[in-house]
């Protein structure tokens, strides 16, 4: 029985320290030398409607590097006849950003949320965090808008499983907001350093570029340029987010499911999605076995799931993405709660 009890402990610190690794340090993901960067740049694709030009405009460049590889390669979502369910697979070859505008508030001001979400067929092996291997990756990027002036105020990225938020003011966002210990140069985000304040981009002149670490899909840099980086370009069309939720079923004709689930302990997640031994042996730990699922993005009462970006339990509900000043307010911007 004792030597029973050291192995479980033993096994369960080796995995609490990986996820540590994985959420702490970010040295197992480096780019692989000397192997080309793909540039996606979005372009209209079958979007439409009232804000089709408005999300085509302020739209992300994303770069991958070692973008040849499949597991590297923006796709698009597919799910196929599974007996009574789905099997949710992202296809390499074909990629697109799926986009919508939400509503939401800084404080006493209103603001716009254009989202931008990608997805990868999935990580790629790295032994240092094999455990955290799962299917159906994928990132967040986010614009923050004055909904009056378009002023953008915010840059954000941020793993669709809630881990690596990355949300950084720009120059337009006024002194006052920020945190009085706010760097002028770069910010750390769990390991990674990025540009504390980029420069407000400008539809047509400029856009917010996100660069993406090879296998983990890191952002290594969240800027804004004028010219687009070096690289393979890939156009990206840009698609609606609802489309997520009505993918054509290859096997069942005229049939459409969603990506997510729609029932369950698992609703609002991404199918095929869950990461195992991240679940089991940090998850239950942590209250929370589907630690490390991608999900929907929304409020929990739309989608099913909670879109939170801190780990401890008691730090979850104020940190949730889809309600922007308590997370504001608990990183330390200086805004005021509703």
């Amino acid at each position: 029985m004792r030597l029973c009890t050291i192995v479980l402990a033993l096994v369960t610190c080796f995995f609490a320290a990986g996820c540590a690794v994985l959420h702490g340090v970010a040295t197992a993901f480096e780019p692989e030398a000397g192997r080309e960067v793909f540039v996606y740049e979005p372009v209209a694709g079958s979007l439409a409607g009232e804000h089709a030009e408005l999300l085509l405009a302020w739209a992300p460049v994303w770069t991958v590097a070692a973008g040849a590889s499949d597991w590297n390669r923006i796709g698009t979502p597919t799910l196929r006849a599974w007996g009574s369910s789905e099997k949710a697979r992202v296809d390499p070859r074909t990629p697109a950003v799926f986009c919508e505008v939400r509503t939401d508030r800084v404080g006493e001001r209103d603001v716009l949320q254009l989202v931008y979400r990608v997805h990868f067929e999935q990580f790629g092996f790295t032994p240092k965090a094999f455990y955290a291997l799962h299917r159906n990756a994928g990132l967040l990027g986010l614009v923050t808008l004055d909904a009056a002036t378009h002023e953008p105020l915010f840059v954000t990225s941020v793993h669709t499983c809630g881990c690596y938020l990355a949300l950084v003011p720009t120059t337009t966002c006024p002194d006052a907001v920020l945190p009085v210990d706010w760097p002028h140069d770069e910010v750390e985000v769990v390991g990674r350093r990025l540009n504390a304040r980029p420069a407000a981009p400008v539809p047509g002149s400029s856009r917010v570029v996100f660069a993406l670490a090879s296998r983990s899909h890191r952002v290594v840099s969240q800027d804004t340029r004028s010219e687009l980086p070096a690289g393979e370009r890939v156009p990206l069309p840009l698609r609606a987010m609802s489309e997520l939720r009505r993918l054509p079923v290859e096997g069942r004709a005229a049939e459409t499911a969603s990506f997510f689930y729609e029932r369950g302990f698992m609703k609002g997640h991404v199918k095929g999605a869950w990461s195992l031994l991240e679940g089991l042996f940090v998850g239950t730990w942590l209250l929370d076995p589907r630690l490390g699922t991608d999900k929907d993005f929304g409020a929990p009462g739309e989608t099913g799931a909670r879109f939170y970006t801190a780990i401890a339990p008691w730090r979850r509900e104020a940190s949730r993405l889809d309600r922007l000043t308590p997370l504001l307010v608990q990183r330390g911007f200086r805004v005021t709660l509703p």
